[in-house]
């Protein structure tokens, strides 16, 4: 939550930060910030999800490395990707979330998977959990996760609005499981 308010605080006002801040966590975010976060989780779990279906070799790499999407994108998600992306494609990607929504914020999660483990040589190398993560958090070549190459990426997604509504009853069904 205050890698937001930090971004907020950068581009208003303290008051219309905090009030834009109350907004995005009512209206965008409800249960990312509450006891046990169960939307963000649910939200990784779809990302895990639509990666699996849409790259079947890179969603094959994750499950052969136990890369549960929970290890990783909570904090992406939680930070609106403040911490793991350069200052204009998190303004970019802001622009859409708020715009569109959360989905915008998945999309954005699936991306930067496809994108960090497009390279069949990067799945290789990362042949472990923990070289995995490392790559996923030190190691992404900056050039993938500049504004014009993420946000591209991002829009030319074909994910559509039955897509997330499968991948997110499915998960929320293994959740209540």
């Amino acid at each position: 939550m205050t890698c937001i308010a930090g971004i907020l605080l950068m581009l208003m006002p303290a008051e219309q930060a905090f009030w834009s801040l109350v907004s995005i966590i009512n209206k965008y975010l409800p249960g990312y910030f509450s006891p046990g976060m169960p939307a963000v989780q649910l939200d990784c779990r779809v990302i895990d999800s639509l990666v699996c279906n849409i790259d079947p070799k890179i969603g094959e790499f994750l499950k052969r490395n136990d890369m549960e999407a929970t290890y990783y994108t909570i904090g992406w998600l939680q930070c609106a990707y403040t911490l793991t992306l350069p200052r204009k494609t998190v303004l970019r990607i802001w622009d859409m979330f708020l715009c569109e929504g959360v989905k915008v914020l998945i999309k954005a999660g699936v991306t930067l998977i496809l994108l960090a483990f497009s390279d069949k040589k990067v799945r290789k190398t990362c042949d472990s959990l923990e070289k995995a993560l490392e790559y996923l958090k030190y190691n992404i070549p900056q050039h993938l996760l500049e504004e014009e190459v993420f946000v591209n990426k991002l829009i030319s997604l074909n994910i559509s609005e039955e897509q997330f509504k499968v991948a997110h009853f499915a998960q929320l069904a293994r959740l209540e499981r």
